[in-house]
């Protein structure tokens, strides 16, 4: 089947359609959509996590495209109105790869999913042969923190892309015993884990140095060391094709 109007639910699907230059059949993204720029002068369903279904269906769209953690009651929804849904959920940087190669074959574009994807595993061979050469003993110890309560944390986890991307990057999960994605964890275990990095995203950069700051924090390796790091959302929440650039930023930032 030829699809002609596409609704993207998340910025990584977004960014993929893009990528595969088929923007022409986007009809609408999420608030979320930032990238690349060429998103924006699409029509808004709203937020990822919460997009308008009368939004959706007035632009009458033949594919939507969202994330089974996050769009499992909406695809019912839509199904309902017969309208085509997929969801994805890679948790690996193989299978973000693997969905590239799938949302090519469904939209009659493989050749340019195929190109897409070769490119990026080019990269993920030239980093993993640099990783290569970094000796066990000088191996860093990273955790991802997404959210901070308190002293409970949200880590990135076992089940996780973004742990994955830690280890392409040649980085040392402290939450590797932890069977879930995003687990909650106290400061207390945090602190015993002690990772000799940690790194969160957002744009607010008095953010870290309110972090050095604390007392709790204080502590930390990664804080005394000056090894704590805020990134950008758009790299190291997103499945789409610049999780490569998130392994190279963190390798770059490991071990440059």
């Amino acid at each position: 089947m030829a699809y002609s109007r596409i609704v993207a639910l998340t910025p990584s699907i977004t960014e993929t359609l893009f990528a595969l230059d088929v923007e022409n059949l986007v009809v609408g993204v999420t608030d979320a959509c930032d990238y690349p720029p060429g998103a924006n002068s699409k029509s808004h369903v709203c937020s990822w996590f919460d997009p308008d279904i009368n939004r959706i269906t007035l632009l009458e769209p033949d594919l939507v495209l969202g994330l089974s953690t996050a769009h499992e009651q909406i695809s019912l929804l839509l199904k309902n109105e017969g309208i085509r849904c997929i969801l994805f959920n890679p948790a690996t940087v193989q299978e973000v790869l693997a969905d590239m190669i799938s949302l090519g074959d469904l939209l009659g574009v493989s050749e340019q999913a195929a190109s897409l994807v070769n490119g990026l595993k080019h990269r993920m061979e030239k980093l993993a042969a640099q990783v290569k050469q970094i000796r066990p003993d000088e191996r860093r110890t990273v955790s991802r923190v997404l959210d901070i309560d308190g002293e409970n944390l949200i880590v990135a986890g076992p089940l996780s892309f973004q742990y994955d991307v830690i280890k392409q990057a040649g980085g040392i999960n402290v939450t590797a015993s932890l069977n879930e994605p995003y687990p909650v964890v106290s400061f207390q275990t945090f602190k015993k884990w002690d990772p000799d990095m940690i790194f969160l995203c957002g744009t607010d950069r008095s953010y870290i140095s309110r972090l050095q700051a604390d007392p709790l924090w204080q502590g930390l390796a990664a804080v005394h060391h000056g090894n704590i790091h805020l990134f950008d959302c758009g790299l190291t929440c997103r499945t789409g094709p610049r999780i490569i650039d998130m392994a190279e930023l963190l390798f770059q930032t490991l071990y440059g």
